[in-house]
Parts: structure tokens; C-alpha cells; sequence
């Protein structure tokens, strides 16, 4: 299996800039870890739910829902995880909604700098504490889909950050030490990084990478490298698919208008003009990723799963593709699976 060196991590933060996929490859890792027999639970961090989506549910507030075997999922709810921590420290629920209600608190705590951040991960700290009647861990792993990679290091330093500027005096300050310490424990997290095969989400994970060591000092754990063309040929073929397709632009030097044609008219020669001109725009996107995958072996000594783009109807498909692709299943990697090449 693909996720070998996660196995023996409980928590797994992911993130990655903004569009390469981030909730989606969370949402396949979930469902490959819960396809192993791992209890597992993905938590979203944003007001938006695209776990709803892809797995057919309707939150039910912070208490995980169960979608399959061994699978649950709940959206942290900024406001809704600041009352859970608050009746930590206050006697009762009714207290607690009744602090948050009070114009001038509510004005203060969303003043405040980093409340929501430090509450949305005490809720991860209860959920990874949470133990069956015999002490065991209640889930095996928990999958934060955390915000974009931009903000993601802010994001988990937050605690730390606190622990500091309160000195470590009061059962706040003992909190927040406590998630700081989770964060911070590589024996128990894993940061993953989604990127595609391109210059700036790559150079974006290059630079996550040195901000976790800098401001965490922890390392990304694992990069998977998203949508990544196939090779449309194989290496001999090559030479010979660049004759024709020099042939192909000499008798149609207008060749990029043929895919705006739709009367229907061209005939076998035009048809055929569109099959090789197909071809190499295949080939020149998989050129281009093996360039900026190059560059992420380079830059970064870590385990890089490069996952192949998946031609799916809808994003619960694709979810159970990626989770087939994460569990090494061989039906899911026909016709996907980049072929073994060196890069350029």
C-alpha cells in the first residue's frame, strides 16, 4: 500500500495551495485508510463541507457522523468548537452558549487573535484522545483537511504561540501546551502536502516545507503530487510519433483551428491531423510535469506519491479512484499509472 509510511501516524494534517485538490486527496485518503480496516475519521476545518459531497451525509455538528465501515467525518465549526473548549473551563453548556452570545464577548473573542485556530485543533486533541472501554485508541487515525498551505503553518503554530504568551500559567495555557505538544510530536502527526506537477504549487510546497522546519521545526512528511499525465508513448516510440506529427503540421500548418471545428466535415486526413495533434499536446503536458517532479525529487528528501489524473463523472468517483490508487489495487491503475521513465 501506497500510505505504508502513514500507518503508524494517528494524526495526518493536508494541505496544499489553493485548486490542486487538497479536500479531494483527503477525502481518498480517508476512504483507502477505512478500506484497510483503520477506524478513521476526516475532520474539515472550513465553513464549507465538501466531505457532504463526496460521501452522501449531513453533518450533525461536532459528534462525527459514521458514512461506511470504519469511516467518520465532521466539520469543525469554528463557533461551535469555541463553545466545546469553553465548557472545558466553564460549569455547564448553558453557561458557555451564554458567554458566546454576549454582544460585547462576541465582539472580544472575535477580536482576539487566533481563537478560532486554537479551539478547531483542541477539538482534534479530543477527538485523538477519545479511547474504547478497554483504553484504546476510539479512532486510528484522524485526517485534518487544514486550510490552504499558505496559511497552514500560522494555522498549526497557533498553539505554540499562545502557550508562549501566556508563560504556561492557567488551565488555558495548559491546553494549549497540550495541543502544541501533539503538533509538534512526529511520532504522532504527519504533514502531507498536495501539489500538482506545476511551477508555482510546487515551489509553494518546496517553501511549506522549509516554513515547517523553520517555525515548527518538524518536517512534511509526505508530498503527493496530483494529476500527473501519463506518457502517451513509450521511449521508442517517441521518434517516430515526432516525424509524423512534423509531417502532420506541414500539411496542416492551421492545425490548432481543427478542435474548434464541429460541422462535421473534416474528413479522414483532418480526423486523423486531430488524433496526432492529440497526442502531442499529451505528450508536451507530460513533459512539463516530469520537469517540476524533477524539481520536487531535487528539493525534497521525502516519500512523493505521484498520482495519476483520473477521468471520473463525478468527485465521489474520483474519491474512490484515488482510494483504489492509494491501496495499490491493480484495476485502478490501468491505463493511469505514469510509465517508469527517467526525467529530463
Amino acid at each position: 500500500m501506497l500510505l505504508d509510511q502513514l500507518l503508524d501516524r494517528r494524526i495526518l494534517f493536508v494541505t496544499g495551495k489553493g485548486g490542486v485538490g487538497k479536500s479531494t486527496t483527503t477525502a481518498g485518503l480517508a476512504h483507502a485508510l477505512a478500506k484497510a480496516g483503520r477506524r478513521t475519521l476526516v475532520l474539515e476545518t472550513d465553513t464549507f463541507s465538501a466531505m457532504e459531497s463526496f460521501f452522501d451525509f449531513q453533518s450533525t455538528g461536532l459528534e462525527p457522523v459514521s458514512i461506511t465501515d470504519n469511516l467518520w467525518a465532521s466539520n469543525l465549526d469554528s463557533e461551535e468548537c469555541f463553545i466545546a473548549t469553553l465548557k472545558r473551563f466553564v460549569p455547564g453548556e448553558r453557561v458557555a452558549r451564554a458567554v458566546i452570545k454576549n454582544r460585547i464577548a462576541r465582539v472580544f473573542f472575535r477580536a482576539a487573535p487566533s481563537v478560532n485556530e486554537v479551539t478547531i485543533l483542541d477539538q482534534v486533541r479530543v477527538f485523538y484522545e477519545r479511547q474504547n472501554p478497554d483504553g484504546s485508541p476510539y479512532f486510528d487515525h484522524i485526517i485534518v483537511d487544514l486550510p490552504a498551505s499558505g496559511h497552514a503553518v500560522t494555522f498549526l503554530n497557533v498553539p505554540a504561540t499562545m502557550t508562549g504568551m501566556m508563560r504556561g500559567r492557567g488551565p488555558i495555557a495548559k491546553m494549549t501546551a497540550q495541543v502544541s505538544a501533539l503538533i509538534e510530536d512526529p511520532s504522532v502527526t504527519a504533514v502531507v502536502a498536495v501539489c500538482l506537477p506545476e511551477e508555482m504549487p510546487v515551489n509553494e510546497t518546496i517553501e511549506l516545507a522549509a516554513k515547517l522546519e523553520e517555525v515548527l521545526s518538524r518536517p512534511l512528511d509526505m508530498t503527493i503530487a496530483n494529476q500527473v499525465h501519463p506518457a502517451p508513448l513509450k521511449g521508442d516510440d517517441r521518434e517516430t510519433f515526432q516525424t509524423l506529427h512534423k509531417q502532420v503540421r506541414e500539411t496542416h500548418p492551421d492545425l490548432e483551428t481543427l478542435f474548434f471545428e464541429t460541422d462535421g466535415s473534416e474528413g479522414e486526413t483532418t480526423a486523423l491531423a486531430r488524433v496526432v495533434e492529440g497526442n502531442a499536446l499529451s505528450l508536451g503536458w507530460h513533459d512539463r510535469d516530469q520537469t517540476y517532479l524533477k524539481l520536487l525529487h531535487d528539493r525534497l528528501d521525502l516519500p512523493i506519491i505521484e498520482v495519476p489524473v483520473f477521468y471520473e463523472a463525478t468527485g465521489s468517483d474520483v474519491v474512490r479512484h484515488l482510494a483504489r490508487f492509494f491501496l495499490g489495487e491493480a484495476d485502478s491503475l490501468e491505463a493511469s499509472q505514469p510509465q517508469e521513465e527517467s526525467r529530463p
